[in-house]
């Protein structure tokens, strides 16, 4: 029988050394600024709601969403990215990223998010509501170690990564490990003279897991929905006798001066022992922002992801339909069916300062968390800032 705290320790160890980079290693570093470049991050989400959904009786709701500390080290073509968040009543490795730069091709090996969806890619302060898009949370994963492959250049962005199925924090080896691979291409074009940009891409993705024995596993899917500030998530299942996992996913992107609209469409099949049914499940969300005030949005060419407004005092309102169906009556899973409508106003002061307002309305179909037994509206405010 092995001896797990070996694991623990080395869990220890790690997220000790991870501190130790962030806390000491730029002050080590400071006599060589003229050659290493050093940059502390910092930012922190907090969120407030008021609704009378849970007990018939208003209720307010405070979350710290996420707060943040690192740095960025970057030394000619090479690059560190190191953060630890206060998320949970606990503190965790998040990024933990180095990578090479050459021409037009990036290496990243770390801990790090697959290059699948644009809206779990995307900085929390650039999301434009409070949450990814509820079937976002329920297609894909959260940060994984791996190694990823980039290519970027004026019309085309493609990358591949091989992940392990476990995070910096997690590396105890008590459960079966697994391997994710994953490959994306966008096809992007700009227009003058406005200096518009239209962006097309698609991804595969495969999970499966690696034993001499080839036994299935069980995976646990859930997502909280718009909001996070109620304890129970909105749809959730537990799937069993998995072989394998496949997603695809298809991606639209448009930004202009004013305006942005921004899509994906995912599938999911995951393919199950012989007296099991394979199981399907489908989701989507088409999002649009106009802005109020200001002009110009940010586009991160090198990773293809979409971001806030360039200018400060910028003002965007924001429209987002989702439609997620984690049922298939002939696997007999019934992870739950939603759709949701949120609009938003989200204010700029500068690159640092930041206030979001948004309303949504979710209209729960069949088995969906028994919690949400009726239809949803909720409003919910955000005071961001990030260094």
């Amino acid at each position: 029988m092995k001896d797990f705290r070996i694991y623990n320790h080395t869990n220890v160890i790690i997220k000790t050394l991870t501190i130790f980079s962030i806390t000491i290693f730029p002050y080590l570093c400071s006599k060589a600024q003229d050659s290493i470049n050093i940059k502390f991050r910092s930012r922190a989400l907090l969120d407030a709601s008021v609704s009378k959904y849970e007990n018939n009786k208003t209720t307010s709701y405070y979350s710290l969403e996420d707060f943040r500390i690192g740095f960025k080290a970057s030394y000619k073509n090479n690059e560190i990215k190191t953060d630890i968040g206060f998320n949970g009543y606990e503190w965790n490795i998040k990024d933990f990223i180095y990578n090479l730069y050459f021409n037009k091709n990036t290496i990243c090996i770390g801990n790090m998010y697959e290059p699948f969806s644009m809206d779990i890619q995307v900085s929390t302060t650039d999301l434009k509501f409070h949450q990814s898009a509820t079937f976002v949370q329920m297609f894909t994963y959260s940060r994984r170690l791996g190694i990823t492959y980039y290519r970027s250049d004026e019309h085309y962005y493609c990358a591949t990564e091989i992940f392990a199925d476990k995070d910096i924090n997690n590396l105890k080896n008590d459960k079966e490990n697994g391997i994710i691979f994953t490959s994306k291409g966008v096809w992007r074009k700009q227009y003058k003279p406005d200096k518009s940009l239209l962006h097309v891409g698609s991804g595969i993705s495969i999970h499966t897991k690696y034993n001499n024995k080839k036994s299935p596993y069980d995976k646990i899917i859930e997502g909280c929905g718009v909001t996070s500030l109620f304890k129970n998530p909105l749809l959730y299942t537990n799937v069993t006798g998995i072989r394998y996992e496949f997603r695809t996913m298809a991606e639209l992107l448009y930004i202009s001066k004013r305006f942005t609209l921004q899509s994906e469409f995912f599938f999911q099949l995951v393919n199950r022992t012989d007296n099991l049914k394979n199981y399907l499940s489908h989701g989507g969300y088409m999002q649009g922002s106009i802005l109020l005030i200001g002009e110009g949005f940010k586009y991160d060419k090198r990773h293809a992801l979409p971001g806030s407004p360039v200018k400060k005092n910028s003002m965007e309102l924001v429209i987002r339909l989702n439609y997620t169906n984690m049922n298939h009556e002939k696997a007999d899973i019934n992870g739950g069916e939603e759709t949701d409508f949120s609009v938003g106003i989200n204010y700029y002061f500068n690159k640092y300062f930041g206030i979001k307002f948004n309303y949504s309305y979710v209209l729960t179909g069949k088995h969906c968390n028994d919690f949400y037994s009726k239809s949803l509206l909720i409003p919910q405010a955000r005071i961001q800032y990030i260094f």
